[in-house]
């Protein structure tokens, strides 16, 4: 099963992620690296919990809530999904999950594809008895794929307690424009989609400007802005489920694709974040319209390389063993003109909030170049060969190595 997890740090909430993450983009891939998604058009059936998200907030209005929150993705028109609660969880006698045993089985059924259910914990308790960190918010992710090799069925679980009205050091508090801006990210992990970096310097303290252009996908809960949707959003849950027509991913959006290589122009250099910035009108469009994606996203984590790419002693299942797939990026954006720029994945950004295939990011090896460009994209085009090559990394080869 893949699920993302949210978590309370200092003064914002961590969206932390585990299972398979693949990129700022699709949570998880095929072994020929193409995004895992729901089926385009459909109506993606779900489940809420028989009983109330918290001691202030009643079964009706978590389902409003929640309603709300899936409307956000559904809004977009370049994309195709669309979100419908069917009724109660199945599964547990009074359709309320409040202990392991009850999750167990109704995540069971999420396992099998059989139901989708979005579960309310009321008071925490829940979370203590699966073993959670008290401060995690709550969890969301795809549980199924099937015979089609598409997602059929999925899970959310939201905590209460951050909505209970008490607010100390045991008792962590959220507003609720901050608790719902957290569970539309999730509700996007749930639709498929992955953590992305884009304006990083917003996770200690940004400007306006700059949070105008933070993704709600971004790894870390920073404001409560974060439940309207950035460009980045809006593009990548477009490509992997596109709508047609004259509103359609094809109509709105073009692709800029390269490769990112160490300084000999010839190896290539997996796990940096590459964001294409638009400039048609100066100013301050750069920080707010920004579309970013991670160099070798479509490549499986479990090929090591020494620099980028640790031998983690395990193999997560996602993504392709294809060497064209290594340093290869691809960003989906709305027309217009832009530049490119490449950077290391933030350090901070770890196992539950990676940004990338690698759980455990390493410093970008070498100097990154200045942004490039402008690169031109008109809908329906793909502008490829925008190649990287960073400065001043190690030699290709060393004593190591054979001739």
């Amino acid at each position: 099963m893949m699920r993302h997890a949210g978590v309370i740090a200092t003064a914002c909430a961590g969206l932390a992620a585990s299972g398979l993450a693949a990129a700022g983009g699709p949570l998880a891939l095929n072994s020929s690296g193409q995004p895992f998604t729901w089926p385009v058009g459909s109506t993606i059936q779900y489940r809420t919990d028989g009983g109330p998200l918290s001691s202030s907030v009643s079964q009706n209005e978590a389902r409003a809530r929640v309603a709300a929150m899936f409307q956000v993705w559904e809004d977009v028109t370049s994309a195709s999904l669309s979100y419908n609660r069917q009724g109660a969880i199945t599964g547990v006698a009074d359709g309320d999950v409040s202990t392991a045993a009850e999750y167990n089985a109704v995540e069971g059924a999420c396992n099998n594809g059989t139901q989708s259910p979005i579960v309310f914990d009321v008071d925490g308790s829940l979370f203590e008895d699966l073993g959670q960190d008290s401060a995690v918010i709550g969890f969301a992710g795809p549980c199924a794929i099937g015979g089609n090799g598409q997602f059929i069925a999925g899970q959310a679980v939201m905590n209460g307690i951050f909505l209970d009205g008490i607010s100390n050091a045991n008792n962590l508090e959220l507003t609720d424009n901050e608790f719902d801006a957290a569970f539309v990210h999730e509700f996007g992990h749930f639709s498929g989609l992955d953590h992305s970096q884009i304006n990083v310097e917003c996770a200690t303290g940004c400007s306006a400007t700059d949070l105008d252009g933070l993704p709600t996908m971004f790894p870390f809960l920073v404001h409560e802005s974060q439940r309207t949707l950035s460009i980045d959003d809006v593009a990548w849950f477009s490509r992997l489920h596109p709508a047609a027509g004259g509103a359609g991913f094809a109509a709105t959006h073009g692709t800029i694709t390269g490769t990112v290589y160490f300084s000999d122009g010839e190896s290539h250099l997996q796990y940096a974040n590459v964001v294409a910035r638009r400039v048609n009108a100066g100013g301050s469009e750069p920080r707010r319209f920004a579309v970013s994606a991670v160099s070798g996203y479509r490549f499986r984590t479990c090929t090591p390389n020494p620099i980028t790419n640790p031998d983690l002693g395990f193999c997560p299942p996602s993504g392709s063993l294809d060497p064209a797939h290594i340093g290869l990026y691809e960003i989906p954006v709305p027309p217009g003109s832009y530049m490119i720029e490449v950077e290391p994945i933030d350090p901070s950004f770890t196992g539950g909030s990676s940004v990338g295939p690698s759980d455990f990011p390493i410093a970008m090896p070498g100097t990154p170049p200045g942004p490039f460009g402008p690169v031109v994209i008109s809908a329906g085009s793909t502008s490829d060969g925008n190649d990287i090559v960073v400065g001043d990394t190690p030699p290709r080869f060393d004593q190591f190595e054979g001739s």
